[in-house]
């Protein structure tokens, strides 16, 4: 799968999530997590390796439904990929639009989740 239709997936899922949240088990929540942090593997960079770093970190989080911080690892990788896609405007896929859509999704996905 390519970058572009895994982060529509993600964002996708996350709608889905948060209409429907009693259909979505926790391991499908967590396949998309363990997803993302293999896409990162290997990709090297800071600014990558923390966000594999807070993507662990959000998987336990989601392990012991610990909502609060749940809550504040969503809010951390929203802003840290909104961040990250800042200077993609050049890329002719729409992966830098893709990105800063899922950035917003995840600080969305925080508040909601901080509300809840």
């Amino acid at each position: 799968m390519d970058n572009a239709a895994r982060i529509e997936q993600t964002i996708q899922g996350i709608y889905d999530t948060f209409d429907n949240p009693r259909q979505h088990p926790v391991d499908a929540g967590l396949g998309y997590i363990d997803g993302w942090i293999q896409a990162l593997d290997g990709l090297g960079g800071s600014a990558l390796t923390g966000l594999q770093t807070e993507l662990r970190n959000l998987r336990a989080h989601v392990e012991r439904d610990d909502r609060p911080a749940m809550a504040a690892s969503l809010q951390l990788l929203g802003q840290e990929t909104a961040r990250i896609a800042h200077d993609l405007h050049s890329f002719t896929d729409g992966t830098g639009d893709q990105l800063r859509h899922l950035g917003q999704t995840l600080v969305t996905a925080a508040g909601n989740l901080k509300m809840s």
